[in-house]
């Protein structure tokens, strides 16, 4: 009985011995056929450089558009508020009408997803 199993058991040694064999050959084939080379520094170092230009150029693009439509929206109130006041206030019962129609229907929306 003990030589039976002690059989089988080096059977299996040597089937996984073989089927690790197998293995390592083909991925050594494979990183035969696919050589990796790393990027030099610079080449990283560039390319950071590059993504942060980018980064600011659109950062400052953003607050210039924000300022022009802040200062464009802060006009047009102000320009309502001088004229006619009435229209001002109607714009806020509108603004406060709208805000909790707008939460609920964003907080299904977001809980639906």
């Amino acid at each position: 009985m003990k030589d039976d199993h002690s059989t089988k058991r080096e059977q299996v040694l040597d089937t996984d011995e073989q089927t690790v064999k197998q293995i390592v050959d083909g991925l050594d084939k494979i990183y035969q056929w696919n050589t990796v080379s790393t990027p030099d520094l610079q080449w990283f170092q560039q390319n950071v450089e590059l993504q942060q230009k980018r980064i600011r150029r659109r950062q400052w693009k953003d607050l210039i558009t924000f300022i022009s439509v802040a200062a464009i929206v802060l006009s047009v109130v102000i320009a309502i508020v001088y004229r006619q006041p009435i229209l001002f206030l109607y714009f806020q019962l509108v603004g406060i009408i709208l805000l909790p129609i707008s939460i609920i229907k964003t907080r299904k929306r977001v809980g639906n997803e």
